[in-house]
């Protein structure tokens, strides 16, 4: 009797072993600006961004950091998102709009919120497992040149430090007109940062991630993605008193807001990422 209970213990067991390892990724850390914040500060759009639907692909449960849920209904750890609005990719604490938005927390205090999750107990990770994205420096444009860089290896330096392993760095958009100078500027800065940290850290697995060039893809070729509307936004925002009332077809534009993706823009995007990731896995 005590055999045959081990032997279905075990047929149970291996599936959900074999569902863990076939897996990409078990966990997911997103730091950021407006074009990744999901809830954390404020959702510049009308859904998703594009690291949501990333998650999703993954089979991660993904929720945003601070979303009170997670200390009562769900306590979601294996995926969250840090990013804020406006946030730039050094330091800063933030303020709040005028509807109680935070904006402007930087990726680096972002990071030192999840440094303090990671030094509670209240976070745990498998470095092996876990993705740390790092999706910064579209509202870096006034900073000293080749802070961008500096910013973003600090950054590394601090989780790895925490034990993170594996990293994405993305590089940025150039064809959105609102953020086309500082695309350039950041990218021509963060290209060399996997090179600098592999020369640092030996064990490390870092990459950049084409993430804004999927962008650019699908502003620049908009009628395969099914967007006729590239230049347009759906509806104004609420943080600036504008008026909010939805665009007819929000599926077919690229921006919701002025200079921001819609969730179908960010949809087309995070299929995109997953593809990469599942290309870059499979070259490791």
């Amino acid at each position: 009797m005590k055999t045959a209970a081990r032997l279905l213990a075990l047929l149970l067991f291996v599936p959900l072993l074999c569902h863990a390892q076939s897996k990409l990724y078990t966990q997911l850390y997103v730091f950021g600006d407006s074009y990744s914040d999901s809830g954390a500060g404020y959702i510049d759009g009308n859904g998703p961004t594009a690291v949501v639907y990333l998650a999703q692909r993954l089979d991660i449960p993904f929720t945003y950091f601070g979303d009170p849920k997670t200390q009562t209904e769900h306590p979601i750890h294996e995926g969250l998102n840090f990013a804020v609005s406006g946030a730039r990719t050094g330091e800063g604490k933030g303020s709040y709009g005028p509807h109680r938005e935070l904006l402007g927390r930087g990726m680096s205090t972002q990071v030192d919120d999840f440094a303090a999750l990671v030094k509670s107990g209240d976070v745990h990770f498998d470095a092996e497992q876990t993705m740390f994205f790092l999706l910064g420096g579209l509202n870096d444009r006034t900073l000293p040149a080749g802070q961008t860089r500096t910013n973003e290896e600090a950054l590394i330096d601090t989780l790895y430090g925490l034990g993170a392993r594996r990293f994405m760095v993305a590089l940025l958009p150039v064809k959105i007109p609102q953020f086309a100078t500082a695309g350039e500027r950041a990218n021509a800065e963060l290209t060399s940062v996997p090179q600098d940290m592999k020369a640092k850290y030996p064990d490390i697995q870092i990459a950049l991630s084409n993430w804004g060039s999927f962008y650019d893809q699908a502003i620049t070729h908009p009628s395969q993605y099914g967007f006729t509307n590239t230049t347009d936004k759906c509806a104004g925002r609420a943080l600036r008193n504008e008026d909010t009332t939805e665009c007819a077809t929000p599926q077919t534009y690229f921006f919701y807001h002025d200079g921001h993706p819609s969730t179908a823009a960010h949809k087309v995007v995070g299929d995109m990422l997953y593809d990469e990731a599942v290309s870059n896995k499979s070259s490791q």
